[in-house]
């Protein structure tokens, strides 16, 4: 045991409080207790977000984040679940894209815009991809950050293509003439999307409307879905039946790429998360794949629907500053390469699509940032889901030969238009 004399014990007591060596380093800078703040997502299965967690939380003491991952077929319920009930437990949270505009009129996340300086508005406006940066803009400010991006992207078999002196197609027409020639001649399908009532018939509606210049809603949004440039879209969309498998409007994301992965097919419309699935051993298309941007419609110029997940901070939570902060972070440079190299996320930060390293180990970053500069966003809407859900009906009436497309598309603008009211 020690002893201590009158004045040791006095002087430990003025200076240090007699505490244990170390005792004051778990607590923070000068004694004080760091900030906890959660950062609640999906679960990408990769453990890439908990890596980044730790890694923060070791960088400094002052604010201590807790990672809270959630199954991704559960995430949104139970996210609004939380959120309805004004939970000020949450504090970071990730956003699908499309939930943006419809959590900001909910009132549950908080706009961003008094928490930025003005070099981080200008990163944001200038230094990362356009179109996902956008969605993030509600009626003027800022609700959420763009931390990784995907967009629809047309797959092909190279092999097929250099064997007869042929390029990607340009236009959907190509497309079309492409994969009934190439289909017939290697006795597979000639073009694979999905179209499924579904969210996926949306993405790949969209693509091809918006490829002819055609909208859902305008920039104000107003509903201008009833148009001549949808009408073409429509009818090139039906046409592209001819050379896809008859139980196309049955398939999702994974119908479709088993499809292609098996070797039964030509094209295939997909998200870069395909791209290992195509290069994995024991692939039978393994080396025969490449990427391009979409076909071309009557403007000249192809689109591709944005997806990705983004970064905002709850309306309820008591550290908006610290939130934020954390925010930054995971949005420099630095961490996204992380997500990129280890979890297979495509970057917002438009720097990095020139970074050596991230090539080297995938190459298909390149074609993958031609796709992403075309990226065009679903309907910015507070009621998406009213609006998705409408637009899924009336597309697969007209798909599945139950409306013709002038019907579906006249039925659609009324039904959006009380939607939208």
């Amino acid at each position: 045991m020690k002893k201590w004399t009158a004045t040791a014990l006095l002087a430990c007591l003025v200076v240090s409080g007699c505490g244990n060596a170390g005792e004051q380093d778990a607590s923070g800078a000068g004694g004080k207790k760091p900030v906890e703040i959660t950062f609640t997502i999906f679960d990408d299965g990769l453990g890439v977000d908990k890596k980044l967690v730790d890694e923060y939380n070791q960088s400094q003491n002052e604010v201590k984040v807790t990672y809270k991952p959630v199954p991704n077929s559960e995430y949104k319920d139970r996210l609004t679940t939380w959120l309805a009930a004004s939970d000020d437990s949450l504090d970071v949270i990730g956003l699908d894209i499309v939930w943006i505009s419809e959590f900001a009129k909910a009132g549950w996340i908080q706009p961003l815009d008094p928490l930025m300086d003005d070099a981080f508005k200008t990163k944001v406006t200038t230094g990362l991809l356009k179109g996902p940066s956008e969605a993030m803009n509600v009626n003027g400010a800022w609700y959420a950050l763009p931390w990784n991006s995907t967009a629809g992207m047309l797959y092909y078999r190279k092999d097929i293509l250099e064997k007869e002196g042929l390029k990607p197609p340009q236009t959907w027409d190509e497309l079309y003439d492409q994969a009934k020639q190439l289909g017939q001649k290697y006795n597979m399908n000639g073009y694979v999307g999905q179209f499924k009532q579904h969210e996926a018939i949306v993405t790949n509606a969209l693509e091809i409307m918006e490829s002819y210049n055609g909208h859902f809603l305008d920039g104000s949004g107003k509903v201008v879905v009833n148009s001549p440039e949808n009408l073409k879209a429509m009818q090139m969309m039906l046409k592209l039946k001819d050379v896809m498998p008859a139980g196309v409007n049955t398939y999702v994301e994974k119908e479709s790429q088993e499809a292609f992965l098996n070797g039964n097919a030509v094209f295939l419309r997909s998200w870069n998360s395909a791209w290992p699935l195509v290069e994995k051993e024991g692939s039978a298309v393994k080396g025969k794949v490449d990427v391009s941007p979409l076909p071309k419609g009557d403007n000249g110029k192809p689109a591709s629907t944005l997806g990705g997940w983004n970064l905002g901070i709850t309306k309820t939570t008591k550290h908006p500053k610290e939130s934020f902060e954390f925010m930054k972070w995971l949005m420099d440079a630095k961490q996204q390469k992380v997500k990129v190299i280890e979890g297979g996320r495509l970057p917002t930060d438009v720097t990095l699509y020139q970074d050596q390293e991230i090539i080297s180990k995938n190459p298909s970053v390149i074609p993958f940032y031609q796709v992403l500069i075309n990226g065009v966003s679903r309907p910015k809407s507070a009621n998406y889901g009213k609006v998705s859900e409408t637009i899924q009906q009336e597309l697969s009436l007209a798909f599945n030969n139950k409306k013709t497309p002038e019907q579906a598309l006249a039925d659609m603008q009324k039904k959006l238009e009380e939607i939208q009211k």
